[in-house]
């Protein structure tokens, strides 16, 4: 017997909302002629920084020496960095956050990233398997219209995969007296869904 006809669509949904956290990942550096001068200045620096935000925890994922080479290459000290993590649960304060990191480091500070956070995604991921759903079926009527055949209930429906948080944050640069003003993007999230329609 002929398996009765079927149609699988993909539907894609996406949710998103104001971050209540906002992760900024930065890089410390100390620089001297020797090891041991580079991991004092690091030293230094990682202790300025910690001091200059009272109440943030800040995590080391990081750490490195290398040698320091001038335009002729003949090496002339080294370098010591520090990848560190802050957490902040006023994202619009990231700017002063990052000001403070400034005025207490120099320019043994580079900022990398800004990555808006949202502690719980349930809400949102529910939204978006909704959005998923709704649109795989708009797929799959379509197709049953286009082919001339009634659409029938869903055999079945799967998950592959969800994707991460949406945008980086936008950073605009504007006074320096408050630090560099942070309006951070929301944190999106999407599914995608494999759903089997009958036909007929």
């Amino acid at each position: 017997m002929d398996a009765p006809p079927s149609i699988v669509v993909t539907g894609t949904g996406r949710a998103s909302a104001a971050p209540d956290a906002l992760v900024v990942d930065v890089q410390l550096e100390g620089h001297g002629r020797t090891v041991t001068a580079a991991l004092a200045a690091l030293t230094e620096a990682s202790e300025a920084a910690t001091a200059a935000l009272p109440g943030h925890r800040l995590t080391t994922h990081g750490l490195g020496l290398h040698a320091r080479s001038d335009r002729d290459g003949r090496q002339v000290g080294h370098t010591a960095y520090q990848s560190v993590r802050v957490r902040t649960q006023d994202p619009a304060g990231a700017g002063e956050l990052i000001q403070r990191l400034g005025e207490a480091v120099g320019d043994r500070l580079t900022v990398h990233q800004l990555r808006p956070e949202i502690a719980d995604t349930t809400a949102l991921l529910e939204r978006a398997r909704a959005d998923a759903v709704a649109d795989a079926r708009a797929k799959a009527e379509h197709y049953a219209r286009l082919v001339g055949m009634p659409l029938g209930p869903a055999r079945w429906v799967r998950e592959p995969g969800t994707e991460g948080p949406g945008p980086s944050p936008r950073v605009e640069m504007m006074s320096r007296a408050a630090g560099p003003p942070v309006d951070p993007a929301d944190h999106e999230v999407a599914v995608t869904v494999e759903v089997a329609w009958g036909l007929g």
